[in-house]
């Protein structure tokens, strides 16, 4: 009996999680995250548009140029990129995001592991979205970019899941982009600090 494949974005989610533990992962600061949702903001339209938008997230986030990335990395996360934006079908699902997760928690053995659901990412990503709307897909959209949702796996995977304000501001069902982040430094710990107001 073969055994069952995972999502291929579990893979590219190992080499990110493999940055991190190494000391030399990815730059998940306040800034980063401002500069690409701005980079976010445009539209992928073509191989080369995807190519570009995926080269500049990996210099945001730290990981250019890393030997820990598989070599055809850039050229996978652009194809998803590109794939995703010209048939919304194609995009990650946060059913598979949840998978990912409980994956990296399992497999990596957190302290408190913990195990989410598709609701729960829906949860977390319409939150992020008030903030950051163009890295993190509304409520309204079925699914995640793939760039998005590696972001947001990382982030999950560093603070060990959804917190509980998390959870209490997602109870506020807020409409992308209507929050705004306050504060400019970020943690030590490489997670965005700010508060939403």
């Amino acid at each position: 009996m073969k055994p069952p494949t995972r999502p291929k974005i579990l893979l590219l989610l190992v080499a990110a999680v493999i940055l991190a533990a190494q000391g030399t992962g990815l730059c998940m600061d306040f800034k980063s995250l401002q500069e690409l949702n701005a980079l976010a903001f445009h539209s992928i339209e073509s191989p080369a548009d995807a190519a570009a938008y995926v080269k500049q997230a990996a210099i945001l986030c730290g990981v250019a140029g890393s030997t820990f990335l598989p070599d055809d990395f850039d050229s996978r996360l652009a194809a998803a990129e590109l794939d995703a934006a010209r048939d919304p079908g194609r995009l990650v699902s946060d059913e598979k995001v949840a998978e990912a997760f409980n994956f990296l928690s399992d497999e990596f053995r957190v302290p408190h592991p913990a195990q989410l659901t598709g609701s729960d990412i829906l949860q977390y990503r319409g939150v992020m979205a008030a903030i950051y709307p163009h890295v993190f897909s509304p409520k309204s959209v079925v699914g995640s970019r793939p760039v998005g949702a590696l972001v947001m796996l990382y982030m999950l995977w560093y603070s060990g899941g959804i917190t509980e304000g998390v959870r209490k501001s997602a109870e506020l069902d807020r409409p992308p982009g209507s929050l705004k982040a306050v504060g400019s430094e970020s943690s030590s710990r490489g997670y965005p600090t700010g508060t939403p107001t």
